[in-house]
């Protein structure tokens, strides 16, 4: 009897011992993340990330909102609560954006159950960000 109560414990034990080992390895890499496509970034004096170019989606997350910015300055950055919006205020497919993130972080998905336990990494988290009041004719962001 008693080594069957051991023998559960011990596997329990270990069961909490790796959730917690890959509970820490996710956050530990939602903070070292970093994306290393070549041209595809500017770098500020501050380590943040420039962007810009038009808003091909927008997707909500639980902690923000998933923003894909097309190029000349693309990636897939997350807006939080912390991010500064500027005018004209429109996070909106085919607005134009520009702006600085800081490097890494994650969306957590809601369409996972339990909610908000689905993970997927973006390149930065939105510093600051400031959009067009309307979104060009040609779905491009250049200037003329």
């Amino acid at each position: 009897m008693f080594s069957k109560i051991k023998k559960i414990f011990s596997s329990k034990i270990t069961l909490v011992f790796l959730s917690l080992v890959v509970s820490l390895g996710i956050i530990t890499g939602a903070f070292l993340y970093k994306t290393n496509r070549v041209g595809a970034y500017c770098t500020t004096s501050q380590g943040t990330l420039c962007f810009g170019g038009p808003i091909r989606s927008v997707y909500v997350c639980c902690n923000g909102l998933k923003i894909t910015v097309g190029g000349p300055r693309e990636g897939t950055f997350l807006f939080t609560a912390g991010s500064k919006l500027y005018m004209w205020y429109n996070l909106t497919a085919g607005q134009c954006v520009l702006g600085d993130a800081w490097p890494g972080g994650v969306c957590l998905k809601p369409t996972s159950w339990p909610p908000c336990t689905d993970v997927e990494r973006v390149d930065g988290i939105i510093r600051y960000v400031g959009t067009t009041l309307s979104g060009p004719a040609a779905g491009t962001c250049t200037g003329g």
